[in-house]
């Protein structure tokens, strides 16, 4: 009980001291949502340098942000092609007139109890850990907050394991990407043992998740306030919710290129005056450094070997995108099966899949350093549309499973799930043909037949040309793969359905079924069981 109560007090401590001013300073500005034309790069530089609070997508050759009055008429000075968005701003005075945190959305401490109680629940598959501090508990050990985090995956089975590493919540004021990170947390935990994927991928792969790396700012974004950056008050002037550091430009690897620091301090993307000077950015270096090996050549030119292991991902809100490296120019990175990634990912929400350069010019981003400074795949998906009835960062609870532009979960959930698949091998397994389905029929007492879809067409566009299924050991671990057959005859198609008939000893199986394509690519699996278990247990 004392954890849970010395963390609510050190928040109160921390409201008490910090917020009745930022309050203040928000009352008598009013937030505007404008847009500003760039017609070439040079253009869209400036305006990147510029500290502008950018949304995190486009219109055309207009990007759109976040002002005010004041800051809107000395723009228009500096000589900026802007106009107002009327229904924008409409839509986001509206929401910033709704309670967020009264229908589901969890504070910084819930979001702790929640990762805590999945521990007791679950004491073999979830470790929830600690890996830091925020800035606010640097400066003072009454304030701010332990950066905290869960690691899953089945203890009881031991040896190397591939890393997926899920974070969310680095700008504190999207609210729909920790519940999404939390949402995925209880999904692979409350159906392991049921779900065939859930069970292979805890009990095979590691799976670190953390749901708040900024609950500093967070603290501040549950009481409506449109805070961005950590709270860093020592730069700058700022007399509004302005001031701070922008976490996902505050990372070493090529810092300082696009976002300088010479940029307004009181700017939404202010990098800091030096790289990784931030605690919360540097506890995430760090803790990157811990779960990928360090498998490429600093620089931008040297791909990652296509051997390479490790999944990283970070999640924002809005804009209905998947990002991938490079941020500072139109150089393709080296790895262009990131690209291929992005694209299948997009099969599932929906998104669009885009070099990051696409959206505007970045640095210093958390994706950029997983995949400069150590190989792993490095991406970063923005959740939701930018306007609508589930638009924008405060979007309704009930968007996660709903709503015009909305059903978050639903969407995202196969996103997570195929990234989890591939963090052994990304960059080979990501350019394979995915097996999307399979169903088990029983045909006798031990006997079953599988039917499973494989597709390329979404992850390299090549012909199916050949599948196989595993019985309760995985290729990784040594199994015997069993062939399977293309329903219609042939492998001839990017789309097709393979079929085999097994007979197996008495007892619960797991049928895993990979596919592989022209290029000798295998692609994600997919599991199932047979016969299917009765029940959940809890581990």
């Amino acid at each position: 009980m004392f954890p849970k109560f010395f963390r609510k007090l050190c928040v109160f401590i921390f409201c008490i001291a910090v917020l009745p001013q930022i309050l203040q300073a928000q009352e008598t500005e009013e937030t505007i949502v404008a847009r500003v034309r760039v017609r070439n790069f040079a253009e869209m530089m400036r305006v990147a340098q510029a500290g502008l609070d950018l949304m995190e997508y486009r219109d055309g050759e207009e990007l759109i942000f976040w002002t005010t009055p004041k800051q809107f008429a000395e723009l228009q000075k500096q000589g900026f092609a802007l106009r107002v968005d009327e229904q924008k701003t409409f839509e986001l005075q509206r929401g910033l007139q709704t309670d967020t945190f009264r229908d589901g959305y969890r504070t910084v401490e819930e979001t702790r109890d929640f990762l805590d109680q999945m521990q007791a629940r679950f004491p073999n598959l979830a470790e929830v850990f600690t890996y830091g501090q925020s800035w606010e508990k640097t400066r003072n050990a009454n304030n701010g907050y332990d950066l905290f985090g869960v690691k899953l995956t089945n203890r009881q089975i031991t040896g190397s394991k591939p890393t997926f590493f899920l974070q969310a919540g680095i700008h504190s004021r999207e609210l729909v990407p920790p519940e999404i990170a939390t949402r995925f947390i209880e999904y692979l935990l409350t159906n392991y043992g049921t779900d065939a994927d859930a069970t292979w991928l805890l009990d095979e792969h590691q799976i670190v998740v953390v749901p708040i790396v900024n609950p500093d700012g967070r603290k501040l974004a549950e009481q409506s306030l449109l805070k961005r950056k950590n709270t860093n008050n020592t730069t700058g002037n700022c007399t509004n919710i302005t001031f701070g550091i922008d976490l996902n430009r505050n990372f070493s690897f090529l810092w300082g290129t696009v976002n300088l620091p010479t940029e307004p301090p009181c700017g939404e993307t202010f990098p800091g005056l030096t790289a990784g000077s931030e605690p919360e950015t540097q506890a995430i270096e760090n803790l990157v450094d811990s779960l990928f090996p360090d498998q490429r050549e600093p620089g931008r030119t040297e791909p990652a070997p296509l051997d390479a292991t490790g999944v990283f991902l970070d999640m924002h809100s809005t804009g209905n995108l998947i990002l991938y490296p490079w941020g500072q120019d139109n150089t393709p990175p080296p790895n262009l099966q990131l690209r291929t990634i992005a694209r299948k990912m997009a099969s599932y929400n929906g998104y669009n899949p885009i070099q990051s350069i696409q959206l505007y010019p970045t640095s210093g981003s958390a994706r950029e350093y997983a995949y400069g400074e150590r190989g792993a795949v490095g991406l970063a998906m923005e959740i939701g549309s930018g306007s609508g009835g589930c638009g924008g960062f405060f979007a309704t609870y009930s968007c996660l499973d709903g709503g015009s532009g909305g059903d978050f979960w639903n969407l995202n959930r196969p996103v997570l799930l195929y990234l989890a698949k591939i963090a052994r091998t990304p960059y080979m397994t990501g350019e394979g043909a995915t097996t999307e389905t399979l169903t088990v029929s029983k045909t006798g007492a031990n006997s079953f037949m599988l039917r499973a879809q494989i597709s390329d067409a979404n992850n390299g566009g090549q012909t199916v040309s050949a599948a196989e299924v595993y019985v309760d050991t995985p290729p990784w671990r040594g199994g015997t793969p069993v062939q399977m057959m293309a329903k219609d005859g042939t492998f001839n198609s990017t789309v097709e359905f393979a079929v085999v008939d097994l007979t197996v000893s008495p007892g619960r199986h797991m049928f895993y079924v990979r596919g592989r394509d022209a290029t000798n690519n295998w692609g994600a699996i997919k599991a199932a069981f047979a016969p299917l278990p009765k029940a959940n247990v809890d581990l």
